[in-house]
């Protein structure tokens, strides 16, 4: 069961938290980010957004929850 997904969790990375080898190109200072988690405690992240300041990072993520959640 080490491949199986546990949770799934949305977040907003300031992109000073971002490492640079893992960071995708793109503008803004403020990414809604998703990770997905393992069993094994293994993570995969990715980008879903890129914004220039944190408000419009969370209603970036506002959005996404509403389309997760419908």
């Amino acid at each position: 069961m080490d491949t199986s997904p546990q949770r799934a969790t949305l977040v907003l990375e300031h992109i000073s938290a971002v490492d640079d080898a893992e960071d995708e190109p793109g503008e803004g200072k403020w990414c809604v980010v998703a990770y997905l988690v393992y069993d094994s405690g293994r993570r995969d992240r990715s980008t879903l957004s890129r914004c220039q300041t944190r408000a419009e990072a969370a209603e970036a993520l506002k959005k996404l929850w509403s389309s997760v959640t419908k």
